[in-house]
């Protein structure tokens, strides 16, 4: 089936800042800027469409990195979510991953593993099993410590049937309903989500010093 990839690169990256002016999805890494590893991973496993989601002030910026494929791109929203449905309103594949770029050591391998499951599921996500003990928190107070057994933590890339993420979208949309990410919208509209092993090495970076255990990584990567 024909696949698409959404690749989002629209917050802020405040979290992340260091200081200077650069958002941190343009940030370098390794040598090039944050966004062109997810991109050159969805090209090198065969994405038949690309579309880069950033902030709309960056439109020109973006467009001005090197990019190995064909790449659409779209203006990202207030919210994640509404980035993500700026960026589904450019996809006209069957199927259709959504990926966050401040994920950049996403494989080929990983992304195939998404995708086969959606001959049976209507969404497939990588996750890891929790193996941190998880405590409910208020006040600073602890209120309650959680049974970790079934809980997982979600990654990217989440594979669907566009069809199905689409109407998810347009349904959280007509109800004011934000979800924390797409597998939720589509969980909540009666889909079924297939979750498989994630990997350690597909790390988000968020916070300043997840820079400097990039850099760490991708030079063992680079070999």
């Amino acid at each position: 089936m024909d696949t698409a990839a959404v690749i989002v690169a629209a917050g802020r990256g405040t979290r992340a800042d260091r200081g200077d002016d650069a958002p941190k999805q343009f940030r370098s890494l390794a040598g090039k800027p944050l966004i062109e590893w997810s991109l050159d991973a969805f090209v090198a496993a065969g994405c038949d469409h690309i579309v880069l989601v950033v902030p709309g002030a960056a439109l020109d910026r973006a467009r001005k990195l090197r990019y190995s494929g064909s790449v659409v791109f779209a203006a990202g929203g207030e919210t994640r979510q509404d980035s993500v449905a700026s960026g589904l309103e450019e996809v006209s594949a069957e199927l259709v991953l959504v990926h966050d770029a401040a994920r950049p050591f996403v494989t080929r391998g990983l992304i195939s593993e998404v995708l086969a499951e959606l001959d049976v599921y209507d969404g497939s996500i990588p996750a890891l099993p929790s193996d941190e003990t998880v405590k409910d928190v208020r006040n600073q107070e602890v209120f309650e410590t959680i049974d970790r057994a079934n809980l997982w933590a979600v990654q990217t890339p989440q594979g669907f049937r566009t069809e199905v993420l689409r109407r998810a979208h347009e349904k959280a949309r007509s109800e004011d309903f934000v979800g924390t990410d797409d597998a939720m919208l589509v969980e909540r509209y009666g889909g079924r989500v297939k979750v498989i092993q994630g990997s350690r090495t597909n790390l988000k970076i968020t916070h300043p010093e997840d820079f400097q255990v990039a850099e760490a990584l991708a030079r063992v990567m680079q070999g």
